[in-house]
């Protein structure tokens, strides 16, 4: 008995912790698609629910893996290609769809690793470190540690700012939290951060703090691109690559002898399932691999930890005016995103040492990456030209299914001035 109460509490500090992160990324996510035009109840509403059921799915007779919609993936599709390139949201569903129904089925087949061993190591890392360097710029953003600025690339904000000084006072405290092996040092963190700042006025907790889940605002909305069918089929590509790699990144952390296809293809398809109610492409928490990986108390299949992380999801899904009032002072979300974005950045620096020869090809890989982090699809563009350029030019063999992805972005990328 006294076991099982340890396994309990045990399985509660983890799942606390990974909530607590989660549900901050959430409202942070729900936050950039307000930007696109979409309510932050509905969305806010159907993004839990789509992490539900996506953290029952990947973590079914498997270990504690928490399903969340990737802040990375979104500011590129948010900023990029919805509010720069005028593509609609209802589109970008569409495109989320069908992306994740061709990963859904090659995560099935051979071909899936056909297609991620047609990049390169650089490349896959150079990805990787991309898509970290996306979510800590967007905390930075979020928190005004940077802003834009006119005559350079960003200039740094002043702790003279409550919001900059609360999320950068934050940020220090995790981290010097884990450096003392505190697991519940992220929500210990946040926690302290915002009683601080509703202490201070710079928040407050709404006078109806809950409501009646939005279950039916968004249902079948999605919709196919009609105008520029290649610039959306480009879309769908680097969309289905950037999930696929962000996802194995975070699988190959669990030092698992073989890389588990099984979560990836029910991802896949809870991604396809949620797009036809609102819900944007989901992809495994990083957090999720620095769990614990010994043997865990299953019920009906789903580890305990996964369970309890699923029942306080579940008992935030009436809690959108709540988590919304934490945009108005976005400090807790900002120092929840900027911890997920180093521990991906953290296993980004692993998968560097795997590169057996880091030469200048491999640095000006990485260099497209750094330089295009929002960009995705010009970043994955740039550093597959200059992989293949760069290998030939030494006179090495490039292989044919890497000389067709070069070939197919090239296109894809030239073709939206020509047409």
């Amino acid at each position: 008995m006294r076991c099982e109460r340890g396994e309990l509490y045990t399985a509660f500090g983890h799942a606390f912790v990974l909530v607590s992160a989660g549900a901050l990324t959430i409202v942070l996510t729900t936050s950039l698609l307000t930007r696109a035009g979409i309510p932050f109840a509905a969305s806010y509403t159907v993004s839990i629910i789509a992490c539900i059921v996506g953290t029952l799915a990947v973590s079914y007779r498997e270990r504690t893996r928490i399903a969340l919609p990737s802040p990375a993936i979104m500011s590129w599709l948010v900023y990029e290609e919805i509010i720069a390139h005028g593509l609609t949201w209802q589109e970008t569903l569409g495109i989320t769809f069908i992306a994740a129904l061709l990963g859904a089925i090659l995560t099935r087949t051979l071909y899936a690793d056909i297609l991620i061993r047609a990049l390169p190591p650089a490349v896959r890392t150079g990805l990787v470190f991309g898509l970290a360097l996306s979510m800590l710029v967007t905390s930075a953003l979020y928190a005004r540690i940077l802003l834009p600025s006119p005559w350079a690339l960003t200039m740094g904000g002043t702790l003279s700012d409550p919001l900059t000084y609360f999320t950068v006072t934050g940020i220090l405290l995790v981290l010097l939290l884990y450096a003392r092996n505190m697991r519940s040092a992220l929500p210990l963190g946040i926690l302290l951060i915002a009683l601080l700042t509703w202490a201070e006025g710079f928040w407050e907790i709404p006078a109806a703090p809950f409501f009646t889940p939005d279950i039916i605002s968004l249902p079948f909305v999605l919709s196919l691109p009609q105008t520029d069918v290649l610039s959306a089929a480009g879309v769908g590509c680097v969309l289905l690559l950037g999930v696929t790699i962000e996802n194995i990144s975070v699988l190959g952390a669990e030092q698992s002898t073989t890389m588990p296809k099984k979560p990836l293809t029910r991802l896949f398809a809870v991604s396809a399932g949620g797009a036809a109610i609102g819900a944007f492409p989901l992809t495994i928490m990083p957090l999720s691999a620095v769990l614990p990986g010994g043997e865990e108390r299953c019920i009906v299949g789903i580890p305990l930890t996964a369970g309890i992380s699923v029942l306080l999801l579940a008992i935030l899904l009436p809690c959108a005016p709540l988590m919304q009032a934490f945009t108005e002072f976005p400090a807790a979300p900002a120092m929840a995103l900027a911890v997920t974005g180093l521990l991906l950045l953290v296993r980004a620096l692993h998968l560097m040492k795997k590169i057996e020869a880091f030469t200048i090809r491999e640095g000006a890989v990485i260099a497209a990456f750094l330089l295009a982090s929002y960009d995705i699809k010009t970043g994955l563009t740039a550093a597959l030209l200059t992989w293949t350029l760069f290998t030939a030019a030494r006179g090495e063999r490039v292989p044919s299914m890497t000389w067709g992805l070069t070939a197919l972005f090239t296109a894809f990328y030239l073709l939206k001035w020509i047409l």
